[in-house]
C-alpha cells in the first residue's frame, strides 16, 4: 500500500467516524445558582473644596465660613451611608459602622403617614402661584467663544400655557439616558438604616477611608471589608486658573485628579438684564441640566458620556468658559465635578465550581466624586454676599446695607437681575411648573 492510498483510507475513516458519532458535544455547562444578597450597603463619598453649594438651594448666599474656607484652601470629606436588608422586618433600626476614621451610628425609624386633608378651594379665590418671568440663556461647550446658534433663549413670559411649561421642563431635564440605580430605600427593603440620621448628623470628621471596616446591626449580616489607598476619597480639585482673558473668556484650569473618570464644569448666574438667568455647561452638546443634576454616575454612564463628549475625560485639566457666558452675567458661580469609579465588594466570594451555589450575604458599593466651586473670573477681593442676587437670606454685608438704595434725585434705584436667578436656584426646575 503506497502512502497515497493510506492517506485516503485514513481520511475516509475519519469521515465515517464523525458521521457515526455525530457532531461534537454542545452541552450547556451547569448554571450556577445565585441567591441574595441579604443586605446591600451603599457608601457615597464626596471631596469638596471652595464654596459650599448646600445653602444656595434654600436661597442663601454662601456663608462667611464657606468663603473663609475657600481662602484657606479647606477640604471637606463627607460620606452618606445607606443599608438595606431583607433578613428581618423592623420599624426602628440601630447599628454601627466602625473604621479607623471613627464610628458612625446607623439609625432609622419608619414614620407613620398622617392622613392627607383635601385642599379647600373657594371659586373665585386668587391663587398664590405666580410663574416666574424672564429669560433663561443656555450655553454649552468649552472654548474662547460660544459657537453659532448659542445661546438657547427661553422666554418664560411667552410661555403661559401649562402644557407649554411642561414641555419646557422636559427640555431643561437631562437629555441623556442614565443607568437605572437601585439604591436601598425604606420602601424597598424590610429593614433600613442610614447615616446621617435623625439621631446623629454631626458630620464626618475623618480624612480617609483606608483600613478595616466593620458594620454591625441587629437586622443584617455583619459586614467586614478593607479599603486601600486606591479605594479612598478622590483627591480635592485644586483650581490653578480662573482669570478673565482679554477676550472676556475665562480659562478654568486645575490639577490632575488620580482615579477621576470624567469631569463636568458648569456656571450659573444672574444676567445683566433684569430677570435673566445664565446657565452653561462644559458638555459639547446641549444637555439641559445634565451638568448640575447627577450626584453620582455609574461606570457605564461615565463611559458613554465621555465618548459622546458630554463629560470631559478623566485626564482633563482645563476648560475655557466662553466670553459670551462670562460677559452675559454678573456674579456667576462656577462648579467643577470629578466623577470617580466604584468599589464593589461582596461576601462570600463566588465559588469557582458552578455546581456550588453562591449564597450572597452582603454587597457593598462605594461611589466617589470630588467637587469645587467659586466666583467665575473673580478673586476673593471682589466677593460680597450681595452680588449673587439670589433673593434669599442676606449675607452680613447685606444686613448692614440700607434695604432701599436711592439715586441722587431721591428716586429708588431698580435692582438689576437676581429675581429669576433666585427663584430658579431656590426651587429648581420645579418652580416653572404651575
Amino acid at each position: 500500500m503506497n502512502s497515497h492510498t493510506f492517506l485516503m483510507r485514513g481520511c475516509a475513516a475519519v469521515v465515517i467516524t464523525s458521521f457515526v458519532a455525530g457532531p461534537a458535544s454542545t452541552a450547556t455547562p451547569p448554571k450556577q445558582v445565585v441567591t441574595g444578597p441579604v443586605a446591600n450597603y451603599w457608601i457615597d463619598t464626596t471631596t469638596s473644596s471652595g464654596f459650599s453649594m448646600s445653602g444656595i438651594g434654600q436661597g442663601k448666599a454662601p456663608s462667611m465660613s464657606s468663603m473663609m474656607g475657600m481662602m484657606s484652601g479647606d477640604v471637606n470629606h463627607t460620606v452618606t451611608l445607606t443599608l438595606g436588608s431583607n433578613q428581618v422586618a423592623k420599624t426602628e433600626t440601630t447599628g454601627d459602622h466602625r473604621m479607623s476614621a471613627g464610628d458612625l451610628p446607623l439609625y432609622y425609624k419608619r414614620k407613620v403617614a398622617a392622613p392627607t386633608q383635601p385642599t379647600q378651594y373657594t371659586p373665585g379665590e386668587p391663587q398664590s402661584y405666580e410663574p416666574p418671568k424672564g429669560k433663561i440663556l443656555i450655553y454649552w461647550g468649552c472654548g474662547e467663544h460660544a459657537p453659532a446658534g448659542q445661546p438657547l433663549v427661553i422666554d418664560l413670559a411667552k410661555i403661559t400655557d401649562p402644557n407649554q411649561r411642561m414641555t419646557l421642563v422636559k427640555q431643561l431635564a437631562p437629555q441623556v439616558t442614565l443607568d437605572t440605580v437601585k439604591k436601598p430605600t425604606p420602601d424597598s427593603v424590610k429593614a433600613y438604616g442610614e447615616w446621617p440620621n435623625a439621631k446623629a448628623d454631626n458630620g464626618f470628621t475623618g480624612h480617609s477611608l483606608t483600613g478595616a471596616h466593620t458594620v454591625k446591626t441587629d437586622y443584617a449580616p455583619q459586614i467586614d471589608f478593607s479599603l486601600n489607598q486606591g479605594q479612598d476619597f478622590l483627591a480635592p480639585i485644586k483650581v490653578s486658573g480662573n482669570q478673565k482673558a482679554a477676550s472676556g473668556a475665562v480659562p478654568l484650569t486645575w490639577a490632575a485628579i488620580p482615579n477621576a473618570k470624567g469631569f463636568v464644569a458648569t456656571a450659573i448666574g444672574a444676567g445683566r438684564e433684569r430677570d435673566t438667568f445664565i446657565m452653561w455647561t462644559s458638555a459639547a452638546s446641549n444637555t439641559g441640566w445634565m451638568g448640575m443634576a447627577p450626584d453620582y454616575l455609574t461606570p457605564g454612564d461615565v463611559e458613554r458620556l465621555t465618548a459622546s463628549k458630554v463629560l470631559l475625560p478623566g485626564t482633563a485639566t482645563a476648560c475655557t468658559v466662553p466670553a459670551e457666558v462670562a460677559n452675559a452675567g454678573e456674579g456667576a458661580m462656577y462648579n467643577i465635578t470629578a466623577y470617580g469609579g466604584e468599589t464593589n465588594l461582596s461576601f462570600p466570594p463566588r465559588p469557582a465550581d458552578p455546581k456550588v451555589a453562591w449564597n450572597i450575604q452582603w454587597t457593598t458599593k462605594i461611589r466617589y466624586k470630588s467637587t469645587t466651586g467659586g466666583l467665575l473670573g473673580q478673586d476673593m477681593g471682589g466677593m460680597s454676599g450681595g452680588m449673587f442676587g439670589m433673593g434669599g437670606q442676606p449675607s452680613e454685608a447685606e444686613e448692614q446695607t440700607p434695604p432701599e438704595a436711592t439715586s441722587g434725585d431721591g428716586k429708588k434705584k431698580k435692582k438689576k437681575g437676581g429675581a429669576l436667578f433666585g427663584e430658579i436656584v431656590k426651587q429648581g426646575v420645579g418652580s416653572l411648573i404651575p
